[in-house]
């Protein structure tokens, strides 16, 4: 194992650090900002990295760059929107503008990743278990609001699965445990992409295990979905409201808007944000009577109402050439890809620092050297191809 470089340290050396604070602050997320350490952590090891990035990921930094400057520049001569506000509303452009540093950066070492995803499992474990048992939060968290931090979670224990040995058992089910505590329906969405692209196979002669698997983990899934909405007391969906929203606000809508999606920074209807004013904290950052698709919560309402089918698209090919270009087989980067955007659907996804710091590990693993054989440390458990 290779020593950790600067870049490594950065970004895990911060995950690290953070998640002790976390395990140690019970009833709150974080007693430090953890959600901006990880930002500054994660901007710092992007601009390290700048002078040497590789051609795919200039292509990365123009086109994602090229579209921010463009928004920026309709925003500033025709708009009157906070540069705030913008930000938010752009910030998944900004990450894939800085996850180009990161294509073939050969930053992390895939046996010390293993190590790190054990550790930071045993760590959301005992919060999120200790928070539950305790009656100190219902739906705890060890960074931010788990519907976000999960992401990250389970992110690298896709990553680290084929170097997990004879641990992957043990870690997927700390995983779940996981996952079950925390009482997010994308999360358990998540939980189930994991399990389909790691475990399930149809050449191998384990598929009637392959199958109960599912099963299980399906009806685990029900499960959160169902104590959910005993919680919720038989209320309607908060998603309903917001697509309901969403559906109101695109109605008039010719087909070109569809595809660019609305003027940089558009607010929604002084209708819709009345409806929605329980979310007062969404609401705009310099003016406290306006709201923005941010309100909408799903990052895809809010991304087709922002940048369109076409700007959905191009995130989507920049994310998927990028993670191509670093080495990253299509199944792997597929399966990232999927979990990100199964979180699409409730919150954030792309536009929160987690699924960034996710990305850069997956576009930045060294994959040169030995790699572990199919089923090492389990039978039954395919470790992802890797071009070596």
């Amino acid at each position: 194992m290779r020593p950790p470089v600067l870049q490594e340290w950065l970004v895990l050396g911060s995950l690290a650090v953070l998640a002790v604070v976390g395990l140690l602050s019970p009833g709150r997320f974080n007693a430090a900002p953890a959600e901006l350490l990880l930002e500054v952590a994660f901007f710092l090891a992007s601009l390290s990295l700048v002078r040497r990035m590789t051609p795919a990921g200039q292509v990365m930094l123009v086109l994602a760059g090229g579209y921010v400057l463009l928004k920026v520049l309709l925003l500033l001569f025709f708009g009157d929107a906070g540069l705030l506000d913008f930000l938010l509303a752009y910030k998944s452009f900004v990450y894939v503008a800085l996850l180009g540093a990161w294509v073939g950066a050969d930053v992390f070492d895939r046996r010390r990743l293993a190590r790190f995803t054990t550790f930071l499992v045993v760590v959301f474990l005992l919060k999120y278990g200790y928070s539950v048992a305790l009656g100190l939060a219902d739906r705890p968290g060890v960074y931010l609001e788990n519907n976000f931090e999960l992401i990250l979670l389970m992110g690298v224990f896709l990553l680290a699965h084929p170097h997990l040995g004879r641990e992957r058992p043990w870690v997927f089910a700390g995983l779940a445990v996981t996952v079950l505590l925390s009482g997010s329906r994308s999360a358990a969405l998540g939980l189930m992409v994991v399990y389909l692209f790691i475990y399930l196979r149809t050449s191998t002669r384990t598929w009637p295990l392959q199958v109960i698997g599912t099963g299980v983990v399906g009806y685990a899934v029900l499960l959160v979905f169902s104590a959910r909405a005993q919680s919720d007391g038989g209320a309607r969906l908060d998603r309903l409201n917001f697509l309901d929203t969403f559906l109101y606000e695109v109605r008039d809508w010719p087909l070109w808007e569809w595809l660019t999606g609305s003027f940089p920074l558009t607010p929604l209807s002084p209708g819709s944000c009345g409806s929605l004013a329980f979310y007062a904290p969404l609401f705009s950052k310099t003016d406290p009577g306006v709201c923005y698709s941010v309100i909408l919560h799903s990052y895809f309402l809010r991304a087709v109402f922002d940048h369109g089918l076409l700007g959905i698209a191009l995130l989507l090919v920049l994310l998927w050439v990028g993670l191509r270009r670093s080495g990253a087989d299509r199944r792997p980067a597929l399966a990232l890809l999927a979990l990100i955007s199964v979180s699409g659907l409730s919150v954030s996804a792309f536009n929160n620092v987690f699924s960034a710091i996710t990305v850069a590990i997956c576009l930045a693993m060294v994959r040169t050297g030995t790699q572990p054989a199919v089923g090492q440390g389990g039978r039954g458990e395919p470790a992802w191809r890797s071009r070596e």
